[in-house]
């Protein structure tokens, strides 16, 4: 072996470099996809001083996990009808309390994922779209809620959680928000060079729930998105069957979409569309 030539030595450490590197995106790809962001005692108890008003909510889920998120009520009669938002894959849900403010007659759960927040566990695809149907079902047994006024909310990779808990509970609406048809094109679109298909454990893919889905479906998409391209929001509004209105808000990213005047302004007028039905 020692005589082979320098080359062939070259050849077969950047073969063994390769196959280290796809073997880390193997098992660390987690690491990669999920971001979660945790609270401390001092971060908690400042939202806690700033939103006196706000419930917080503790869920029991499988494996013995609690998941934590926070209930905003803006309506004045009970039951009232109850939006439930899923975040983006780095985003800690808190932080969207002020807004909700403007959701005239809703109340809002924030829930944040295994290991976002004070929310226990570590987040994969398998528990994320189990604990929904779980948020979900805890949610509607409350007697101020509207059981039949439910309406799910996701934000990038939270949509492909939205949809799934739309799929499988009786939802009233759906709001998307840079969805995107599945995982793999997205992450095809971020690594290019990398043989994904073989790689990727999680397909949060929604191409064959889209059809099956028959309520009314937002969807607002960025216009300068570059973690999600625009192509697979558009490819998933138009596999959906039923009602839908999509949105192209220009001139933002992926993180500055719900920045503009637009998103809250879209959101707001099929809130109020959904309690007119």
């Amino acid at each position: 072996m020692h005589g082979l030539p320098r080359w062939v030595w070259l050849i077969i450490i950047g073969v063994v470099f390769i196959v280290l590197v796809l073997a880390l995106l193997y098992f660390f790809q987690h690491r990669l996809i999920f971001h979660p962001t945790s609270l401390s005692e001092d971060e908690t108890a400042e939202i806690r001083s700033q939103h006196p008003e706000t419930e917080e909510i503790t869920i029991p889920v499988a494996d013995e996990v609690n998941v934590h998120g926070w209930l905003i009520s803006n309506a004045e009669e009970e039951p009232a009808p109850l939006l439930i938002y899923f975040g983006g894959n780095a985003q800690e849900v808190s932080q969207l309390i002020p807004e909700t403010a403007e959701l005239e007659d809703w109340s809002v759960l924030l829930m944040n994922y295994r290991g976002y927040g004070l929310s226990e566990g570590s987040p994969d695809e398998e528990a994320l779209l189990g604990d929904a149907l779980q948020i979900y079902d805890e949610m509607a047994g409350r007697d101020e809620i509207d059981e039949d006024n439910i309406v799910t909310m996701g934000r990038s990779i939270g949509s492909a959680v939205a949809t799934h808990l739309s799929a499988e509970r009786g939802v009233q609406g759906t709001i998307l928000v840079s969805p995107f048809d599945e995982f793999l094109n997205v992450a095809r679109s971020q690594f290019p060079f990398l043989p994904v298909e073989s790689l990727l454990r999680y397909s949060f893919d929604s191409t064959e729930i889209a059809p099956q889905m028959e309520h009314p479906l937002l969807a607002l998409i960025a216009g300068e998105d570059e973690i999600v391209d625009p192509e697979y929001s558009k490819s998933l509004v138009k596999k959906w069957r039923g009602p839908k209105e999509s949105y192209m808000i220009e001139g933002e990213g992926h993180n500055t979409v719900h920045l503009n005047d637009e998103y809250q302004a879209y959101i707001k007028d099929f809130l109020t569309k959904i309690r007119e039905r």
